[in-house]
């Protein structure tokens, strides 16, 4: 089980690499308090850049597939955290 000290560092990391619009879908959802009820926004969000990070690459956007990496690593973390 996950303390709620690392689930705040998993949240920080994540609201971090993640876009204004989907922190406000995000907020309107859960609140200021993110729980489960944001796994299917998270979802969405991972099936997103798993789809969109070959293209980055694909077209030499090194920076951009480096941060959709780290947003993947995130979202996978946090949705596993969440769950437990």
């Amino acid at each position: 089980m996950i303390s709620p000290r690392e689930l705040d560092a998993l949240l920080e990391s994540y609201l971090g690499l993640e876009s204004l619009e989907v922190i406000e879908e995000l907020l309107e959802c859960c609140g200021a308090s993110i729980d489960t009820r944001a796994l299917p926004i998270l979802r969405r969000r991972l099936g997103e850049e798993t789809a969109r990070a070959p293209e980055l690459s694909a077209r030499g956007y090194l920076r951009m597939h480096e941060k959709s990496a780290q947003l993947m690593a995130s979202l996978t973390a946090l949705m596993t955290a969440l769950e437990e």
